[in-house]
């Protein structure tokens, strides 16, 4: 730059004051002018005296001596600024993350410290700490009305330049990409003119690629749209912060959505977007259509299910009134009677899911004192009233029965006479009965105890002792102690009595007649004497064989399976051409294998070896929390480890790059092809263990030491999510797994 671009009018405070007056009579408007004037031309003006000379020389000599600071004076308060400042080098997850930038760069270059602060610690951008208006009063000895005044008339100039994308105040410009996209935004707001904080935000993810991070932003854009926040007690009815955009609105549009959720709550079963909107008209004609249509979208209280083509509306279950219309809804979805026990069980687990700490128990529910309810006799089942099912005891069904066929009948064709009365009743149950309740005779027949007389002539048979198909759970325990007690002899065998004297104590269940039977399974022990006192060995076989091994997989296999096997039948769970068993299999020999990777190593011996104490000795909510962290953290190698058998390509890159547990799953594209675990649970699917996938992911990223106020209920229920994304990843990739082992 030379002396004829710095113009008088940017450097005037370098100036005497007398010779701008000077200048501006000469029409001298830039300092190469200034530097060519003739001093004595000058000195023969008239009026202008020997002082005004001199300092004329002295400032032409100042210009020579001073042309950069004179320059850097003018570039000052002529400089044009792009914002965001360095966006060439800026590299934002989102457009979210984009408006915090060029907000703090434009009250950077305002540079006034009030504002700036103002409006930074109210929202808390930049990591500043959050205060309300009164704290930045105190703060600042400001009224808060004069600071809320002040916030307002900073977020008026931060829309302002956002939406026209210039401050000529300030001398700065913003980028036209992130103007453009702001006044989209803005347009598309606006359009919806009622919204929640939860479908703005859910907007912005989809449309913005917004991660949901940086929530002060989402706050700040609310702000800024001028939106108006409905207060707490407005909003009494819902959970949500609901948004409108023409305040003259909200009356009528908060009286619709408090009767939307009331008409939902009422129905309990899901209605479609029709039935909803002629229910509520039937309470208030004056409610629109639109607004209704406008609740059921915001209201996160609300969720939507597909039956078909058709869209159903119905109340979260965590949001239903009451224990009685829990139950209701449980069997409505069930669609047959229940066990009482079954649905309370059934109730906690959905709540529990949903992070809701009220638990209940067959006598909290109230529903006997509730017409909607009908007990099927004494059984403990429970229907509704609405299905006209047959109530009648089913011991007196029959009865019934025999008296219709009025002869010794075999099972089916009391059944057969049974179901025409009560067409859904389980065969089982009515085989129990009989069998209770009435007297066999030959040829596999059945009459009732008053017939005895009657039928005198014919051989009564006798009854076979029931057997038990599988071992109770302490059983398999109780052998397990056995087995580690005489693990510790080195002989390997111990005298009975010394064996049942040890171990008796540690469980009510394991009484003499139970550990004298376990001594009989020849698989596992050898029985000899030694003069007239029990000696118990152990069989010394393959240990592969007997099920017997360090970590006790026979024991942990059947407890996985019994914990998993409701979730795997579920129907919102995916079909495979192979069992649970065989899936939960697959899953030790996957650990087990040995890929020659060190970031592997040991997965099986921490894995099994945590599943063993977890199932087999962990003793209270300390300990299970404790294996709670292990089982979380197992999550990365595992998956890891899946994706070097299958997609060895993806694995080195997510190794190379040194990507985290979110990119190997997105590389396992089977495993969560919607992103569940990004939601939070409430909006998570059901749907190919959605909910699993989003509870293991989130408080796999969360601290789980200081999870002090959580129930052992619920470090179990996670515990179990884990569990199901464990199996389900292997079952996922079941045929590419299997043959990757099988090939080396």
């Amino acid at each position: 730059m030379n002396k004829s671009n710095i113009k008088i009018q940017y450097v005037f405070e370098t100036i005497p004051s007398i010779l701008l007056k000077k200048f501006d009579l000469l029409g001298i408007t830039n300092l190469q002018e200034v530097s060519n004037i003739d001093i004595l031309e000058f000195s023969e003006i008239r009026g202008i005296g020997a002082s005004v000379v001199s300092k004329l020389k002295n400032y032409q000599d100042y210009i020579e001596h001073n042309l950069i600071d004179l320059i850097e004076l003018q570039e000052s308060k002529t400089k044009q600024y792009f914002i965001p400042l360095d966006y060439p080098n800026l590299n934002p997850d989102s457009f979210i993350d984009l408006i915090k930038e060029t907000v703090s760069d434009y009250l950077n270059l305002g540079n006034n410290d009030l504002l700036k602060g103002i409006i930074n610690h109210y929202y808390g951008l930049n990591s500043s700490d959050k205060y309300t208006l009164e704290e930045l009063s105190d703060y600042y000895q400001k009224t808060s009305e004069r600071i809320r005044q002040l916030k307002v008339r900073t977020l008026e100039k931060i829309d302002s330049f956002l939406s026209k994308g210039i401050d000529e105040e300030l001398r700065c410009n913003c980028i036209n990409e992130l103007c453009s996209n702001y006044v989209k935004l803005k347009n598309e707001v606006f359009e919806e003119k009622i919204l929640s904080r939860e479908t703005l935000i859910e907007f912005l993810i989809e449309n913005y690629s917004y991660n949901n991070k940086n929530g002060e932003v989402v706050n700040l854009i609310i702000d800024l749209f001028s939106l108006h926040i409905c207060g707490k007690v407005e909003t009494y009815f819902t959970t949500a912060d609901i948004l409108i955009i023409d305040k003259s609105e909200k009356k009528k549009f908060l009286k619709t959505a408090d009767l939307v959720l009331r008409t939902l709550k009422k129905s309990i079963s899901p209605l479609n977007e029709m039935q909803v909107i002629i229910n509520c008209k039937r309470k208030a004609k004056i409610i629109t259509n639109k607004d209704i249509v406008k609740a059921i979208e915001i209201l996160p209280e609300i969720e939507m299910i597909q039956n078909g083509d058709i869209n159903l509306y119905q109340v979260k279950f965590e949001f239903l009134s009451s224990a009685s219309d829990r139950a209701y809804r449980i069997l409505i979805e069930n669609g047959d009677t229940m066990y009482i026990d079954n649905i309370v069980s059934e109730i906690n687990r959905r709540l529990v899911h949903s992070n809701t700490s009220k638990i209940y128990d067959r006598h909290s529910l109230a529903i006997a004192s509730d017409n909607r309810f009908i007990a099927l006799g004494k059984t403990g089942y429970w229907g509704l009233k609405i299905w006209g099912k047959n109530s009648v005891k089913i011991e007196l069904l029959i009865k019934k029965a025999l008296y219709k066929l009025d002869k010794p009948s075999s099972y089916d064709e009391i059944y057969q006479e049974v179901i025409k009365e009560r067409p859904n009743l389980k065969e089982s149950s009515v085989r129990s009965i009989i069998g209770r309740d009435c007297l066999k005779v030959e040829s596999e027949k059945w009459i009732l105890p008053e017939w005895k007389q009657k039928y005198s002539s014919l051989a009564f048979a006798k009854r076979k002792k029931r057997e038990v198909a599988h071992e109770p759970e302490y059983r398999i325990e109780q052998r397990l102690k056995v087995i580690e007690y005489l693990n510790q002899k080195q002989s390997k065998q111990a005298l009975a009595s010394e064996i049942i004297k040890t171990l008796r104590p540690l469980d009510k269940n394991f009484t003499r007649v139970s550990f004298y039977k376990l001594f009989d399974q020849t698989e596992y022990f050898i029985k000899s004497k030694n003069k007239n006192r029990i000696v118990i060995s152990l069989k010394q076989q393959d240990a592969e064989n007997l099920a017997i091994d360090e970590f006790n997989w026979q024991s942990i296999k059947e407890k996985f399976y019994r914990d998993l096997k409701d979730s795997f039948a579920d129907q919102t769970s995916p079909s495979y051409p192979f069992d649970l068993k065989q899936g939960i299999e697959l899953f030790n020999e996957l650990i087990a294998y040995n890929t020659g990777v060190s970031e592997f190593d040991g997965l099986d011996q921490r894995l099994l070896g945590n599943l063993n104490k977890f199932y087999l000795s962990a003793s209270d909510r300390v300990d299970k929390l404790n294996y709670l962290k292990q089982f979380l953290t197992c999550l990365d190698p595992l998956l890891k480890k899946i994706l070097f058998l299958v997609n060895n390509p993806d694995y080195n890159y997510i190794t190379s790059k040194k990507k985290g547990l979110g990119a190997v799953i997105d590389k396992l594209d089977r495993i969560d092809p919607t992103e569940e675990r990004y939601k939070d649970f409430r909006n998570a699917r059901k749907y190919r263990f959605g909910k699993h996938i989003q509870t293991s992911y989130y408080y796999r990223n969360n601290d789980t030491h200081s999870a002090n106020d959580w129930t052992e209920l619920e470090i179990v229920k996670i515990i179990t999510s884990c569990f199901i994304v464990y199996i389900f990843a292997c079952s996922e990739y079941y045929n590419e797994i299997k043959n990757e082992i099988n090939t080396t």
